[in-house]
């Protein structure tokens, strides 16, 4: 990708923290260029309107998401080293949250985006499937036929409406707690595949929870 002038990085950033504060369908082009205290006409020349920035922001989060997707657990035994990868992915959906907020809506009015969020998701399915696969290979979880391919597009249908969800049940905390929690909730899916140890997982995790949204807090 080419190098970004600083006035076209100001734009990206101010439409993103606009976006995903005030509700992506509340702001136009015009909004955009109010805060940045220039004209709409200034901004049209850098950006061909609000649709153009959207397709921008989301190629910067495809690109952010797939380092983060590629990037190896380092312990993927250990529960902690699960804990903070599934985080890091929630905490990038989080960044650009305002796709996954007006998802529908979004996508009909840029239908262009529609393939390539279909795309994404499918390397976040590909992505949980390794890691499955990574704990069913040692040993640690058990699957019958197509349960592991079932179980990661569940995982990854969770990873896109945990925020929306949040949101219209009003839970409470911080953008780190909702995430915890996605991630608690998101890994307590996995606990019946645990066998024998199934019941002894579920508590290291709901411990695990506590200990993360107590250092939150």
């Amino acid at each position: 990708m080419a190098a970004r002038s600083k006035t076209k990085e100001k734009i990206l950033s101010t439409t993103l923290a606009l976006l995903n504060n005030e509700g992506e369908i509340n702001i136009s082009s015009v909004d955009i260029a109010a805060v940045m205290e220039i004209s709409p006409g200034n901004l049209y020349y850098h950006y061909k309107g609000k649709d153009a920035i959207i397709a921008e922001l989301f190629a910067d989060f495809e690109n952010e998401l797939r380092q983060v997707l590629a990037a190896p657990v380092n312990k993927p035994m250990a529960l902690e080293d699960n804990w903070i990868y599934l985080y890091i992915i929630f905490e990038e959906i989080n960044d650009f949250r305002f796709f996954f907020l007006n998802l529908t809506s979004l996508l009909e009015r840029i239908p262009e985006l529609r393939p390539k969020f279909a795309r994404l998701l499918s390397l976040i399915q590909q992505a949980f499937e390794r890691l499955l696969s990574g704990l069913e290979t040692s040993g640690h979880l058990s699957f019958r036929t197509n349960e592991k391919s079932v179980l990661s597009e569940r995982l990854t249908a969770h990873f896109t409406y945990w925020l929306p969800y949040a949101s219209l049940r009003g839970l409470k905390g911080g953008p780190k707690t909702i995430i915890h929690e996605g991630v608690y909730a998101a890994l307590t899916q996995i606990t019946p595949h645990w066998g024998n140890q199934s019941e002894p997982y579920a508590e290291l995790l709901k411990d695990f929870l506590d200990e993360q949204v107590g250092q939150v807090g």
